[in-house]
């Protein structure tokens, strides 16, 4: 609890000293609960309201911050095993263009601004002006950027399309008897990769490269994949190559 404002806290006790300093307040233990009990429990979300779980994961660690920590299920690899263990959902209220959707009514509000800019500012202040926020401060640390644009990577989940190997395994296997393997070893190691997997993600996230011929409609996201659209997006590139893929409005 805090002897000046009486507001009471739940962290680690390993983070109590860290976490006084934090929010510039002495802190007064008033008892311990272990983790298993606090897992049958549920919190209120600081933004809409609603009832959230208190889950384990192992991946949580009390080396920083409280030692508990927001769990993202559509945001990375770690939160989504969690998900996966408790049947959470992993909707994602990020789009394409790295702006917040309606998804979530936590989202809701911040609708159409970019995550990693004005969005993330907006959600500062709307915890701020709800109590919520306790602490804001810089915090340096490792973070997976975009090789090519220079750009930090947005962790989301999204539909991906995968080819099925098993149509495919014999020929491929046969097909990496004429290629040249430097060092030979990386051929033994190939082998085993295809000859484990049941299907290849075709799919990458990315504005660049040669593309997947699938064509989404805007507002109710069906697709388009047949023969007769692949044979034609196949005759374009041929005449005007891939770039036309980009280059081209999508009646075309």
């Amino acid at each position: 609890r805090g002897t000046s404002s009486q507001r009471c806290f739940l962290l680690a006790s390993a983070r109590l000293e860290a976490f006084s300093e934090a929010i510039s307040e002495e802190l007064t233990p008033l008892g311990t609960v272990d983790g298993p009990t606090l897992a049958s429990l549920g919190c209120k979300h600081p933004i809409s309201g609603r009832r959230v779980p208190l889950l384990l994961a192992e991946h949580v660690t009390a080396t920083s911050g409280s030692g508990l920590v927001h769990t993202a299920p559509a945001h990375g690899a770690e939160d989504y095993e969690v998900g996966l263990a408790h049947s959470l959902s992993s909707v994602c209220p990020v789009d394409a263009a790295g702006k917040f959707t309606a998804e979530l009514p936590e989202a809701a509000p911040f609708e159409g601004l970019e995550v990693l800019g004005d969005g993330q500012l907006r959600v500062l202040e709307s915890l701020s002006s709800r109590g919520a926020l306790l602490s804001c401060a810089p915090y340096a640390h490792r973070y997976p950027y975009d090789w090519r644009a220079k750009t930090p990577i947005i962790m989301r989940t999204t539909p991906q399309w995968f080819a099925d190997l098993s149509p495919l395994r014999a020929a491929a296997l046969d097909a990496l008897n004429d290629v040249a393997m430097i060092p030979a070893s990386g051929r033994v190691r190939l082998r085993a990769f295809v000859n484990s997997r049941t299907e290849w993600c075709l799919s990458r996230q990315r504005v660049w490269g040669v593309p997947l011929p699938a064509f989404h409609h805007v507002e109710t996201g069906e697709t388009l994949l047949t023969d007769e659209s692949v044979a034609h997006v196949q005759d374009i590139f041929a005449k005007k190559g891939s770039d036309a893929w980009w280059e081209l409005p999508g009646v075309e």
